[in-house]
């Protein structure tokens, strides 16, 4: 497909298609198509509303699909949510522009330099369709600037996820905790996923859906036979326990060691989503039959966090510092409410062109101190009242019963043990 890109930019493009690679598009600057001028009924401050409406201006003008962003950083002044665009105005240095940001929060307490610096990022269909993706990071635009490094006001945005700005951080840093490149992945993400048309509803707790076949894809056999499966993690504590887990299918297993490419960042919203993800990504990239994990802690008394972000929870490195910043967050908070849950959702993506979603879902409470010396994650912590014990103090054998990856496994091998056919109801045809 080809595709307008709405900057002049020559890194942006090129960052562009090296990230969109994947889905086999001939992007086009916007300097090929001369004369093309922005919407002059575009609405204002709220990219959320101008940037598709001046994206599908361009896509009906140049006859193309379009894709078009913009950044700004989003705060409340007074009970009002004040936008302040990253576009440099004709003349402006960064300098200048940085000056005008830090007049505007002069006077401003911390608690009301809470920022959110967003991109929404929309492609448009000369037809009037859009897509529009946002990509966003949480953080506090500080009074002076701190670090040397990026460009535009990263000096100024302290990124609450990593503990420090943006300047402060490597070049791989900043592209993962980059708003512009959340956005673009989460684009690649869906039309990725899109390829294998998942169309039925995502599975409740302790279940299954079958994701409809694409169109003209053919069917696998029924009949049972030894299958070369890729393992889609390059954890090694869910390889062993996936491993051991899938063992009864008699299956040969494939790790991501044995590919040379690099797997998406986990940008979804929910599990079902990272799972899909990857999943779709590496079955794409490898044409095998591919199994993706996603699993994660959410306790009620953090609002359901961790979630999504448990692998990265608070810019944490390590399980030891995640687990020491998690106590450190439910510090007071009393037994009988520190109550939490283990979710894994398992995606398997099939060549032919479905997937098949499995979901396992563990109850527990989260202690005040460590117990157990196995697993890995947030194991030593996480009680389970049916086992009297942690995950870390069980054995693989027990863990792989009363775990939330354990009961998708299972579900799993129940599917797949007599070989696979997909369910009627689930069928295009």
């Amino acid at each position: 497909m080809r595709v307008l890109v709405a900057t002049h930019k020559e890194p942006k493009l090129a960052k562009l298609r090296e990230l969109l690679a994947p889905l086999g598009w001939q992007l086009e600057p916007i300097g090929n198509y001369a004369g093309l001028l922005p919407n002059p009924d575009a609405p204002g401050e709220d990219l959320t509303e101008r940037v598709p409406v001046v994206a599908t201006h361009l896509a009906k003008l140049s006859g193309l699909p379009t894709l078009l962003d913009e950044s700004c950083f989003e705060y409340t002044r007074a009970g009002q949510r004040v936008f302040f665009s990253l576009q440099f105005g004709p003349g402006d240095s960064e300098e200048e522009r940085r000056a005008k940001l830090l007049q505007k929060l002069r006077g401003l307490p911390p608690q009301e330099r809470m920022t959110r610096f967003m991109t929404v990022l929309t492609l448009a269909y000369p037809q009037g369709k859009t897509e529009t993706y946002v990509g966003e990071t949480q953080g506090v635009l500080l009074h002076k600037p701190k670090g040397e490094g990026g460009v535009g006001y990263d000096t100024l945005f302290f990124v609450l996820e990593a503990g420090k700005t943006l300047a402060e951080m490597s070049p791989a840093e900043r592209e993962r905790f980059s708003p512009w490149e959340r956005a673009v992945r989460r684009l690649l993400g869906h039309h990725i996923i899109d390829h294998l048309h998942p169309t039925v509803e995502l599975p409740p707790q302790g279940s299954s859906a079958t994701l409809e076949l694409a169109p003209g894809a053919a069917r696998p056999s029924s009949r049972p036979s030894p299958m070369r499966l890729l393992v889609a993690t390059n954890n090694p504590g869910k390889y062993r326990e996936l491993r051991e887990g899938l063992a009864p299918l008699g299956w040969e297993l494939a790790s991501l060691l044995d590919y040379t490419f690099k797997m998406p960042p986990e940008e979804g919203a929910t599990f079902e989503d990272n799972a899909m993800l990857k999943a779709a990504f590496a079955c794409r990239q490898t044409g095998l039959l591919t199994l993706a994990d996603d699993s994660g802690l959410e306790v009620d008394a953090l609002e359901g966090e961790p979630g999504v972000y448990s692998a990265r929870f608070g810019g944490r490195k390590s399980d030891l510092e995640r687990n020491i910043y998690l106590l450190e967050r439910l510090k007071g908070v009393p037994a009988d409410k520190r109550t939490a849950r283990f979710v894994a959702v398992l995606a398997v993506a099939h060549p032919q062109g479905f997937m098949q979603l499995f979901r396992g879902v563990t109850e527990g409470l989260i202690l005040e101190a460590p117990r157990g010396e196995n697993g890995f994650g947030y194991d030593p912590l996480f009680f389970v009242p049916e086992a009297g014990k942690t995950f870390a103090e069980m054995s693989m054998e027990e863990k792989a019963r009363h775990s939330h990856r354990g009961k998708a496994l299972a579900e799993l091998i129940e599917a797949y043990k007599d070989g696979f056919r997909i369910p009627e109801a689930s069928s295009s045809e």
